[in-house]
């Protein structure tokens, strides 16, 4: 995924963005932007030739959506559009856009604005040293600055004396809606068709890929891209020989007629990888890891094979009550409350994995489940459509189940009722590092280092990962590090 980088400063010698720039530079190319006497510089790295004026007081990364006309638009189109927006409702025109964004202007007075998109898909982070305001996509490219980095806020906007600002907040859990079931299907699948069509607008179908694990989410989203396209897409699957995520992946491919790409790995080929990946997450939670690896592989596949933007069925869990133990909460309340924390920690978890693992190889990756209308919408649905008692023969709810009952027609039920499993457990990954860290991490040396560790680590696993990652990241950058609570 590209990003966004930007110095504002009060000093001429402030604005030098090529030790940001270089550490971050796999993003892809930078187009640079100096202003106000060079005291204000911006960037954006992007992998795809976008119409770029570097005269514009703004600089884009991603696309907005504008509730005027309901186009995505990217590249200086998007900044003008912006620029003219803001210049006419002020702030105000935040309450008018949504889209998967990092921007930054630069107004006339020489102060500046940033913003961050309502869910954080888009990487933001920054720090404050010397009166000077430096932004950027990922954490390694602050930390040589040795001032305190903090991720930017989703869904807000900084301005300067004011700092961060909150322009969106998802509406609370509703109790009661007037919709039916057959309502709420119907509504809920315009939106996410209307999401994988705004992701798909002015890309090169032939650029174009979709991450395709044969789960509910990602099948899904594959579905409606096939259907809007107007070729044949290119989807993606990876997962040690004869896993499931290969067998359920064929069958969607299959049904909706895309061209499959296939590629399986082993143990020696995570081991090589692994370093790059933690290096690239920022991250050495154990789940995040576990999981990003098939990530960093499809990833790199998919850009070897041409692609540069990709599709995924990133956020659907979270909003659908997908996490297999939400089923063994008592009460509805504190299943809220789990789902609440889910989409509140989404840019600094799974969020962060998207955008890490794509962006190592240059690829742009967006997130049709998180478009804000559809997630406003899913707010609405009584706990029992997400989690449902259907099946006497079960003895747990069955999870997504209105999605899964929305979209049983376009793959078949042996696909939408399959039962969800966790990107590593899917690809077949789940337990072979967690093998290697037992054999090579001794009780002493685990009880030993945990103990002296400043944050907690709670397996042999996890110290396995956390030793690699303190390799590139100092102590200070802890708190950054977002945790899956449930690791065991």
């Amino acid at each position: 995924m590209p990003g966004l980088v930007a110095v504002f400063g009060d000093k001429d010698n402030t604005a030098n963005l090529d030790p940001l720039i270089e550490k971050v530079k796999f993003r892809g190319t930078c187009r640079e932007k100096d202003c106000a006497e060079n005291c204000q510089s911006l960037a954006v790295l992007n992998n795809v030739s976008l119409e770029y004026d570097e005269a514009s007081s703004a600089a884009l990364d991603g696309y907005i959506v504008f509730s005027e006309g309901g186009a995505a638009l990217q590249g200086s189109e998007g900044e003008s559009k912006f620029s003219e927006l803001l210049q006419k409702k002020g702030l105000s025109c935040f309450e008018n856009i949504e889209g998967e964004f990092a921007l930054a202007y630069l107004k006339e007075d020489g102060s500046c604005l940033v913003a961050r998109d309502p869910f954080g898909v888009k990487p933001l982070y920054y720090t404050i040293k010397d009166k000077t305001l430096y932004i950027a996509p990922e954490i390694k490219a602050l930390v040589d600055l040795n001032s305190p980095i903090k991720e930017a806020p989703p869904g807000s906007y900084y301005e300067k004396g004011k700092g961060w600002i909150k322009y969106y907040s998802l509406p609370k859990v509703v109790k009661k809606n007037n919709l039916t079931l057959e309502e709420a299907e119907e509504k809920m699948r315009h939106l996410l068709w209307l999401a994988v069509e705004e992701r798909m607008t002015d890309v090169d179908i032939e650029g174009l890929g979709v991450y395709l694990s044969g789960g509910l989410d990602s099948s899904v989203v594959a579905a409606i891209a096939s259907e809007i396209s107007s070729k044949p897409i290119n989807t993606y699957t990876v997962g040690i020989e004869g896993s499931q995520d290969i067998k359920y992946a064929a069958i969607v491919a299959e049904r909706i007629g895309s061209k499959p790409h296939v590629y399986t790995y082993g143990l020696d080929d995570m081991l090589e990888v692994l370093p790059s990946v933690i290096y690239h997450l920022e991250s050495f939670d154990c789940a995040y890891v576990r999981s990003s690896i098939p990530n960093y592989i499809a990833a790199r596949f998919a850009a070897n094979d041409g692609r540069n933007l990709m599709l995924t069925g990133e956020g659907s869990d979270e909003i659908f009550a997908g996490y297999s133990y939400l089923k063994t909460l008592d009460s509805e309340e504190e299943i809220t409350v789990e789902i609440e924390n889910f989409i509140k920690n989404l840019s600094r978890t799974g969020l962060q994995r998207v955008d890490r693992m794509n962006s190592a190889h240059g690829l742009d990756c967006r997130v049709p489940f998180l478009k804000p209308a559809l997630l406003e919408l899913v707010q609405q649905f009584p706990l029992d459509w997400k989690l449902h008692d259907f099946d006497a023969d079960k003895d747990e709810p069955v999870d997504k189940w209105i999605l899964r009952r929305a979209f049983e027609k376009e793959l078949g039920s042996k696909v939408a009722w399959r039962e969800k499993q966790q990107f590593d457990q899917g690809s077949g990954s789940s337990d072979m590092l967690t093998e290697v860290a037992e054999e090579a991490i001794s009780d002493e040396e685990f009880e030993k280092e945990t103990a002296e560790a400043p944050v907690p680590v709670r397996n042999k696993e996890e110290l396995y990962y956390y030793r690699i990652f303190r390799r590139y990241y100092p102590e200070s950058v802890l708190p950054l590090v977002g945790r899956w609570t449930k690791t065991s």
